[in-house]
């Protein structure tokens, strides 16, 4: 309590000035009965007017303050169309092991380096401080095989060791984190997860799907400051990439009550959307809820972790057999589920990467429709990242919308040619082929999968480049118009906000980000930088300049 008190005294109270006048800009408004304007004027948090300077200052008051944007192009704030606000902040609390440039772990020894250049050189005490190793990927290794437990434990000095990797689907422990997480080998496996053995048929300490500790699980191993350094180190990373509104898209009733309240005193000043897992959920609860509530549900795990759910089976095995991914739900639970909540009137996330998965939500979706219609319910499909063209004909008609994780293409490419094959890898977050049956889709990182920047989304989803430069599925490009709608006011509008945000129109909330460059015709999309970042006509973020 004591924490949460100084938190709030110390927090910078948000509010909005009274009017500003924008002027001598460039303003891509994605408001398609006025496309673009030049000035913009903004009075107690909210849009006055769009339009040309003269027009704009006529309806200014003598107060007005008039910000000269010297040619700056200004676009609505970036909407989060899904991530896992503030689990990105872990990097200020734990070892940053992720691939160049972003890490050092370039190879398995380099994350073992990092970890053991991690522990304290103090012994233990009785319940010692897991140290957490974020973001690792072995896809990213010449060779690329997980550390194990063995190996950790050589290194970790009896201090509980956990690795992250990046897909947020799997992980490593060390044998002191395997016992704090109480699990040996006679432990039962874990329905819908997997645990890795080695030739011996002992557990190697990696931990994949509902087998692997929740990121709340290891929150709470966790001080209230590192909490708290968690969620402001989260929050300056996403003002800095000019969202507006963010997302924690796989979230506890207690966690959406904490971040709403840290909106509420201004120490996290986006808006923020949060979809409640159904796993953290139980009937109580559920029956408590109002009606504007998302349920998140993971119906498989990641491609890049080999635990998507796909017809056919991939080209590299990670558990042995003929890997087709993990199965979460059986067909008749699933559709028990959709229509549970379907029926109660909430909007449905159905977190679904492979092919088969993206079948066994189209099934459950539909039979919810068939039963209870509702034609405007927007449930979401989640990645995405398999949708073959077959299923994107069948999405309208049932109300389910697509939200891509576009940047696969460009930090595993090269491992889903692998672990995929040239065509289904070029397949990926099919994009374009949704665009071309008129259905509308937002793009999103994932976050902390891969950075929150919706710059390099854009720039993803238009270039489809790996990263060695190889452009993997060329006839899925979008157009930069496109790219910029998809982390905007399509995000909005998945999220039923789109009469408040994401356009720059008369009436609406003012959320924008003033950019040096126009992203629509800038050379360097990828990496391009925002320049502000403004909060109910409240400045939030200043790039230095």
């Amino acid at each position: 309590m004591l924490t949460l008190a100084a938190m709030v005294i110390l927090s910078p109270l948000a509010c909005s000035d009274d009017e500003r006048a924008f002027i001598n800009g460039q303003l891509l408004t994605l408001n398609h009965n006025q496309p673009s304007a030049s000035a913009m004027l903004v009075r107690k948090g909210r849009i006055i007017a769009v339009g040309d300077e003269a027009s704009v200052l006529e309806k200014a008051s003598k107060s007005v303050e008039v910000v000269d944007l010297n040619g700056k192009t200004v676009v609505p704030g970036f909407v989060d169309a899904h991530s896992h606000f503030p689990v990105s902040g872990l990097s200020a609390v734990s070892v940053n092991i992720a691939p160049p440039p972003i890490g050092p772990g370039s190879s398995k020894e380099a994350v073992i380096a990092a970890i053991a250049k991690a522990i304290p050189n103090k012994k233990p005490g009785k319940k010692p401080p897991f140290i957490l190793g974020f973001n690792y990927d072995n896809t990213a290794f010449s060779h690329p095989v997980h550390p194990t437990r063995q190996e950790l434990d050589a290194i970790s000095g009896g201090y509980p060791v956990y690795l992250w990797h990046s897909s947020g689907h799997l992980g490593v422990a060390n044998s002191v984190a395997l016992e704090r997480l109480n699990i040996d080998e006679s432990t039962p496996e874990v329905k819908g997860g997997a645990r890795g053995r080695d030739l011996s048929g002992k557990l190697n300490g990696l931990l994949a799907e509902k087998a692997a500790p929740s990121m709340t699980r290891l929150l709470k191993q966790m001080k209230w400051r590192d909490v708290f350094s968690i969620v402001t180190q989260a929050r300056d990373e996403y003002l800095s990439t000019g969202h507006t509104t963010i997302q924690n898209g796989f979230a506890s009733i207690g966690m959406q009550r904490l971040l709403n309240f840290l909106h509420a005193i201004g120490i996290v000043p986006q808006r923020v959307n949060t979809w409640l897992a159904h796993d953290k959920l139980n009937s109580k609860k559920v029956n408590k809820l109002p009606k504007n509530t998302t349920i998140k549900i993971i119906v498989d795990g990641s491609p890049q972790g080999l635990t998507a759910l796909v017809t056919e089976p991939y080209l590299v095995q990670a558990f042995g057999g003929d890997n087709r991914g993990v199965p979460i739900f059986s067909q008749e639970k699933l559709n028990e589920l959709v229509l549970n909540y379907h029926r109660l009137g909430f909007q449905i996330a159905l977190h679904g990467n492979g092919d088969a998965a993206i079948d066994q939500i189209i099934t459950a979706v539909t039979s919810a429709q068939a039963i209870d219609p509702r034609p405007d319910a927007r449930h979401i499909l989640v990645h995405a990242q398999l949708l073959r063209i077959d299923q994107i004909e069948q999405l309208e008609s049932i109300s389910l919308t697509p939200s891509f994780f576009t940047t696969h293409t460009f930090f595993w490419g090269e491992w889903h040619l692998r672990t995929l094959g040239l065509q289904r890898a070029s397949g990926l977050s099919p994009a374009a082929s949704t665009a071309k049956k008129g259905l509308r889709f937002s793009i999103h990182a994932d976050t902390p999968v891969t950075p929150a920047n919706s710059l390099f989304l854009m720039w993803a989803a238009s270039e489809r480049e790996t990263r060695s430069g190889l452009v993997l599925g060329a006839s899925e490009r979008i157009e930069r118009l496109e790219a910029l709608k998809a982390v905007t006011i399509n995000a909005a509008w998945q999220a039923f906000q789109e009469d408040q945000i994401g356009s720059l129109e008369v009436g609406k909330l003012a959320d924008f980000v003033v950019l040096h460059e126009n992203p629509l015709t800038v050379s360097d999309l990828k990496n391009m930088e925002v320049a502000q970042t403004w909060i109910g006509g409240t400045r939030h973020y200043l790039k230095d300049e």
